[in-house]
């Protein structure tokens, strides 16, 4: 591509309705900004319960990153998903669409090209933010991942980017609309203000982080005004000899009494993992997602982040993953998750295989079982081959 800027350009200008002419001229003014992403093809076949009817279907994904940094202190982000989605399962629920094109955000930066009979077309700009360093500050405004959470499965610490275990195709975690101040005032501890408005601005998030290390320990503590409600936090990571010990909670409360409902909760998660002399690394991760509220019996439900109060789909959640690599090119991982109050549990053994520097392929499997009261009963199985292109 010779100007990949004057293709990010005009993928801004159609979707958003933004001119970047001003932004095109300063970027010729200095060196060429940086491309990178990936392009993958998902075929899969979606497994009903009980494995009475299968539906194939197939995503190709399409990720491009945009970076520049004219010098140390002032960088540039633009990153962007560009998805095509075909097969029966859209055929028969095509108001999925109407779900993708809803940008969460408080600027509208999704776009639904086109879609048909079973078919849509798809981008959304999870990025773009304009980054400011000094030695002990740095400020981003823009869209962009916060990410306050310590655990790997759930983040209560989490209030501004809360994200879906299941949605294994995305890596790179959503992003919010916000302005993040960080400063350090030493190499061991951060404080952080941050602020996210929403279109309705009791939806708005703003809150503050201190960071700091303690006889090994990194540990936090969060305040701030979280969608109508006060939050208070904090967490660890460190470990007990060779294994890791991680944790973090955060207490909800309302500011704001509504009638016949408790105004206060608690969501709070702790982990341990070890890598085991034969390289076997696993981890064990218990939640308690104490503002549970039962979601509606939709399994797409199941790839859409949930708030931070109400961070998962059950209240009590057990999770085992474990990974290993067979070879330098070969890696096998899988995840038992187990939801005892509602009688339901998820499996997802993994292969992944590297063809060349960059092109790998994935066998990634999602085994659903549960309760009639669980929205696990209606996910049933399904099974994916990802073709991964990077450049």
């Amino acid at each position: 591509m010779k100007n990949p800027l004057n293709a990010l350009c005009a993928l801004l200008l159609v979707s958003t309705g933004y001119a970047c002419t001003e932004m095109s001229e300063t970027f010729a003014q200095s060196r060429m900004p940086v491309l990178h992403g990936y392009l993958k093809t998902m075929p899969s076949a979606q497994f009903t319960k009980g494995f009475e009817e299968v539906y194939f279907d197939n995503l190709i994904h399409n990720r491009l990153n945009l970076a520049w940094q004219p010098s140390r202190q002032f960088s540039f982000a633009a990153e962007a998903r560009n998805r095509l989605f075909y097969g029966e399962t859209y055929k028969l629920f095509p108001w999925v669409f109407d779900l993708l094109e809803e940008d969460p955000g408080y600027v509208d930066l999704s776009k639904l090209w086109a879609s048909g009979d079973g078919w849509g077309l798809h981008t959304i700009i999870d990025r773009l933010y304009i980054d400011l360093k000094t030695e002990k500050w740095q400020i981003r405004a823009g869209r962009q991942r916060i990410n306050w959470g310590i655990n790997m499965v759930s983040n209560p610490n989490d209030l501004f980017n809360t994200y879906s275990f299941f949605d294994f195709d995305y890596e790179e975690r959503p992003g919010s609309d916000a302005l993040r101040v960080q400063y350090f005032p030493d190499g061991m501890s951060r404080l952080e203000l941050a602020a996210s408005p929403a279109r309705n601005m009791s939806e708005s998030v703003v809150a503050g982080l201190y960071a700091w290390n303690l006889r090994g320990y990194d540990l936090q503590t969060l305040a701030g005004y979280f969608r109508n409600r006060l939050a208070l936090g904090g967490g660890w990571a460190g470990s007990i000899k060779t294994t890791g010990f991680k944790g973090e909670f955060t207490w909800f409360y309302d500011l704001e009494e509504t009638p016949g409902v408790d105004r206060g909760n608690l969501v709070a998660s702790v982990s341990f993992d070890h890598l085991f002399s034969n390289s076997l690394y696993g981890l064990v991760e218990f939640l308690y997602n104490g503002g549970y509220n039962r979601q509606p019996a939709n399994f797409f439900l199941l790839t859409q982040a949930l708030r931070a109060d109400n961070i998962f789909l059950s209240e009590y959640a057990a999770t085992l993953s474990l990974m290993y690599p067979f070879s330098p090119v070969l890696n096998g991982s899988m995840a038992l998750m187990v939801l005892p109050d509602m009688d339901a549990v998820f499996l997802s053994p993994n292969v992944m295989y590297s063809l060349a520097t960059n092109l790998d392929v994935q066998f990634v499997s999602q085994l659903f079982r549960g309760s009639s009261s669980s929205l696990f009963s209606e996910a049933g199985s399904a099974f994916y081959l990802v073709l991964k292109w990077s450049f």
